[in-house]
This record gives C-alpha cells, structure tokens and sequence, in this order.
C-alpha cells in the first residue's frame, strides 16, 4: 500500500485551499482536525498495550491504563510547575515521535545512530513551522513559560537540525540504507514543507502536517498491528475502542477552555500543553509497537 501520492497530493491541495478560504477559517478547520483526527490516533494506546504486553485480566489492564493516565498527568502537571523544562522535552519527544513515524519502516533495527535521525527530521519539520510564523509562536511561548524567545534562536535549532539530518542521511546512504532516489525525496518533501509552512498560520501549518504527515499513516499503522487489515471495517473498531478514550481527551480540554474561558490568550498555550501531556505517554506506546512488529504495508 503506498500513499505518498495521496499525502503529497493533499498536501498540495492543502496549500491551495490556503488561498482560497480565510485565516479564520483555516484555525477552524485546523483545530477542528486537531480535536478528532489528531487526539483520535492517540486515542487507542491502551489496546495496543494490551496487545503488546498480552494483558489478559481485567486487573492488569486497570494497572496499565492508570500507569497511563498517571504518566499524562505527571506530564500535564510539569508544564504547570516546570513549562520551560516541559516545552523542551515537548520538542524533543514531538520531533523524535515524528521521525520515527515517518522514518521506522526504512531502518533495519534501532540504534543511536537511528534516533538521531528520527529526532533531527523530526526537529526539522517543527523548527520549520516556528521559524516560519515566530509572530504567533512568540505570544503562545511567552504565555506557557512567562517570557518570549529571540526568534533567531529558531534559525538557529533549524540550521543545526537540519545539519545532523543530511549528516546521517549521508550515513545511511553510504552504508544503502537510503538509496538516492530515497535522499531526493526526503529533501523535496521538506521543501513542499517549506513552501506549505511559509504561506499558512501556526494552527494550519502543525494541523495539515499533524494530521495527513503523522496522524493519518499513524492510524494506518495501528490499524494493521491490531487488526491485520487496513479496511472501513477494521477503522470502525478502531474508532469503537478509541471513542470513550477520546471523549475524556475532549471533555478535559474543554473543561480546561471553560474555566480560563474569560481570557482568550491562555487558548493555543492550553491545547499545545494539552498534546505535550499526551505526546509523552503516546511515543513510549507506539515506540513499542514498532519494535514489537513492524508494519507489514509499505509506505
């Protein structure tokens, strides 16, 4: 199954709705995709646990949803206490979980060499998208940790990431891991990434990628680790299992806009801090799949 056509081709479309409809309707439509696609392919870690761990009892599997839980709110409750230390481990768990969804399926096995691949394209990616919109990314930054950053700094962490990314793209082309064609498409697809970011919104620009580059072939993935079938039918139980997961994900940030309701500031810091706290317990999880069986589709 290869959908890099599919994904390019709606990321072009993407672009091209980027000029046709209204910044307000793009930050609609955006976090509209956040609130369901997005948070949904979270939304299944605790069956594919169960799977990994072969969780048979109904103890058991309490034991693992509140390791869970716990986890998400250890995290939610550092970026209470500790933003600056939370949004530095955001980035870096954000961009490592991005590149190792994006990059798995062409590694043989896990090592440093690896991770530093999955972290820097993944760093890449999300330094592009801060880089090109510092406007908005400075006011939810100096919201979530009480001061702004020079936006230099974004330059710079994109530079260096994109630096250690065609380092080790080098690597692994010398060793045939990647093939040319393989380099050459990597590098085009961070220029349509370029060219997207440059011409959208914050909210636009993470959601499209978020969503069609990260969370579409992530459900994909999990659908054929848990059910062996890449179907509406097996979408469908995989909806089943995630809704009631998904709709205490819902009702907590909804509860959370509610109370700081009067202060329209605290909206982005509160949904970016509400993934950060997901994001941690999610890329263990799926880190987990990956190694425990890897997809048997090709991209």
């Amino acid at each position: 199954m290869n959908i890099n056509n599919i994904l390019i081709t709606s990321t072009f479309f993407c672009l091209w709705l980027t000029s046709q409809i209204p910044e307000y309707a793009q930050y609609s439509i955006g976090l509209f995709f956040i609130f369901t696609l997005g948070i949904l392919h979270g939304s299944n870690d605790l069956s594919i646990v169960s799977k990994i761990k072969e969780v048979t009892t109904l103890k058991r599997l309490g034991l693992f949803l509140s390791g869970y839980i716990l986890v998400v709110v250890i995290a939610a409750l550092i970026f209470y206490v500790a933003p600056k230390i939370a949004m530095l481990f955001f980035i870096l768990f954000s961009g490592y979980h991005f590149g190792e969804q994006h990059f798995h399926k062409s590694i043989k096995e896990s090592s440093l060499t690896s991770a530093i691949l999955y972290m820097s394209y993944g760093l890449v990616v999300l330094f592009l998208i801060l880089a090109l919109n510092t406007a908005e990314v400075s006011v939810i930054i100096k919201d979530i940790i009480g001061n702004t950053i020079d936006s230099s700094i974004y330059n710079y962490c994109l530079l260096g990431s994109f630096i250690v990314f065609i380092l080790v793209g080098i690597k692994y082309y010398l060793d045939h891991t990647f093939g040319f064609k393989k380099i050459v498409y990597e590098l085009f697809l961070l220029l349509v990434f370029f060219i997207f970011f440059s011409s959208s919104n914050l909210i636009w620009s993470f959601a499209i990628y978020f969503i069609i580059w990260h969370s579409i072939p992530s459900i994909i993935e999990q659908l054929d680790y848990l059910y062996k079938e890449i179907s509406w039918k097996s979408f469908l139980k995989y909806i089943q299992k995630s809704f009631l997961v998904w709709l205490i994900s819902i009702i907590a940030i909804g509860t959370l806009l509610y109370f700081f309701k009067d202060d329209k500031q605290i909206f982005l810091p509160i949904i970016f801090s509400f993934l950060g706290a997901i994001t941690f317990a999610h890329s263990f999880v799926i880190s987990k799949m990956f190694k425990k069986n890897p997809p048997t589709f090709k991209k």
